[in-house]
Formats: structure tokens, C-alpha cells, sequence
């Protein structure tokens, strides 16, 4: 089943004075590529989430958005002094350098981020499991409404490519009934350059074998044919795959792509015959450009 790289997710845990909501937007990517936001103090939990959501998804960027909320009875704050003297010693230097005035004051201080925290290091160790615990459950919970919205996703994706898959089944369907058609035209085309070619054969033997291998490799698309219908088979074949089907099908549209430019390029030859099986083959382009776009968003 194909799951969309797209999608939303959100929960809400709660215990006695504590409340933790975890929100989680993902888009696509070529890897699994996790961002988490959360207060500062509460970081050191961020491990477990990146452990639930990795072992859940393969691919796309996840960007999880943590609140908490924890009514302690005893709040510590702890203060960066290191930073506040960097701080210090920074406009002390300026003052040197420049005509400034003014003084730090405390008031200062306070809005400057990172230098005054809420502590965390005199939790009790049932506090950091009661928190870990609720960050666990609500990310469960969050990454598993994320999944359900990505395979509603996938089925409207897997009903997109279904529909340009059967399109390029009959352009291709034309390109073979035109096929017919042009061997007969390079035939005709071969007879007319043996006989342009007539008063140099005796001089030249292996002339009219050159040409008339040129011309049959000129008027065989068989190969390529069959090549891309073989390319489509597998192709539909991908959407069952429980695995990063996204990165398999875009290395099939590559190969499906090469054979059509092929086709174009052995066709161009063929005047008001070839206009047919040219638009149809550029449409097959028109339409594997269209498959690689949604594939991009396929996990």
C-alpha cells in the first residue's frame, strides 16, 4: 500500500499537573529527516520521541512541535553565568571601541534568552518517568493520527497514478499500431537509396549491407516496446510494496523515460507517417514527468 510523505498529526496527554501536547507536520523528503521543538528545560527527552517516530516512518521530514505544561509546587531556576559574563565583557568592550553609554541592568538580563531556565536536575525520578511516559503516549498517539492521514493520502496518490499509467498504455497502444506502418515505409525508403546508390555498389560492396542495417535498426522499436511495458508491469506492481516504493518507482519512470526518448529519436525520421507515434511518445513523456512529480511525495 502506497503512504503519501504528507500529512498532520496531534494528541494531548495528561496527569496531575502536567499536560503534554505533541503536534507533528511531515512533508516529503528523501530520507527520514526529524526536527523537534520543544522548551528548553524538557530536552533531554527529545530522544524518545526521535526513537517513536523513527522506528514508525522511512521517509519525509517530520517537524514535531512540543508543549508542556508542568505545575511544579518548587520551581529552581538555574542562570548561564558564563553567558552573562561573555555578556559583560562584550559591552565593556564596546565601550572601549565607541562613544556609548548606558549600564546592564537585571531587567536587561531577564530578556535576553537562554541565560535564566527552569531546572529540571531536582526532578524526582518518578517525575521523569511520569514525563517521559505522557511525551511517549502523546507521540504515539500524535505519529498514529500522521500515518492514518499519509495512507488517505496514498490512496488518492495510487487513484492519480493509476489514471496517467492507463493513459500511457494507449499512447503506447498507438505507437505499436503505427509501428506497423513505418517498417514498410523505411523499406521503401531502402529501395530508393539502393537505387540512388546503384553506380557505386560495384566499387563498394559493402555498401548497400551498411545501409540496409542502418535502415533495419532505424525501423525497430520492438525492443524498446517491449521494454516499457515491461516497465509499466513493474510499476504497478509497486504500489503493494510495503517498502519505499517512492524511491523504486522513481528509478523505473527513469528507465520508462529513456525508452521513450529512444523511440522518439528512432521515429524522427518519418515525415507525416511518424507524426502519430511522435505525439504519442511525447505525451508518454508529458505523462512520466507528471508520474515523477507525485512519486516525490510516495514514502
Amino acid at each position: 500500500m502506497i503512504h503519501s510523505m504528507t500529512g498532520f498529526g496531534s494528541n494531548r496527554s495528561e496527569a496531575p499537573n502536567l499536560t503534554v501536547l505533541v503536534e507533528i507536520k511531515s512533508v516529503n523528503h528523501r530520507y527520514i529527516d526529524i526536527h523537534v521543538k520543544m522548551p528548553s528545560e524538557f530536552q533531554h527527552f527529545e530522544n524518545v520521541i526521535r526513537q517513536k517516530l523513527s522506528s514508525t516512518f522511512k521517509r519525509g521530514r517530520l517537524d514535531v512541535f512540543v508543549r508542556l505544561d508542568y505545575k511544579r509546587e518548587n520551581i529552581k531556576l538555574d542562570v548561564n553565568h558564563e553567558m552573562i559574563g561573555a555578556y559583560v565583557d562584550m559591552l565593556a568592550d564596546l565601550k572601549k571601541r565607541y562613544p556609548l553609554e548606558g549600564t546592564l541592568t537585571l531587567e536587561m538580563l531577564s530578556k535576553l534568552p537562554g541565560l535564566v531556565t527552569v531546572s529540571t536536575g531536582d526532578l524526582a525520578p518518578e517525575e521523569l518517568e511520569l514525563i517521559s511516559r505522557k511525551i511517549g503516549e502523546a507521540t504515539d498517539a500524535a505519529a498514529a493520527q500522521l500515518r492514518n492521514m499519509r495512507i488517505i493520502e496514498g490512496q488518492a496518490l495510487t487513484n492519480d497514478l493509476d489514471g496517467r499509467i492507463a493513459i500511457i498504455r494507449r499512447h503506447l497502444e498507438t505507437i505499436l499500431a503505427g509501428a506497423k506502418d513505418f517498417v514498410e515505409h523505411y523499406r521503401r525508403q531502402l529501395i530508393d537509396r539502393v537505387t540512388e546508390l546503384a553506380p557505386q555498389l560495384a566499387a563498394d560492396s559493402h555498401r548497400l549491407e551498411m545501409e540496409a542495417l542502418l535502415y533495419a535498426e532505424r525501423s525497430d522499436i520492438a525492443e524498446e516496446t517491449t521494454r516499457l511495458r515491461s516497465h509499466l508491469e513493474q510499476f504497478g506492481g509497486l504500489k503493494n510494496l510495503q517498502d519505499e516504493a517512492g524511491k523504486r518507482m522513481d528509478f523505473i519512470l527513469q528507465e520508462m523515460n529513456r525508452e521513450v526518448t529512444t523511440i522518439l529519436s528512432k521515429t524522427s525520421g518519418l515525415n507525416e507517417l511518424g507524426v502519430g507515434i511522435g505525439q504519442a511518445a511525447i505525451e508518454i513523456k508529458v505523462e512520466i514527468e507528471k508520474l515523477r512529480e507525485q512519486v516525490q511525495n510516495i514514502e
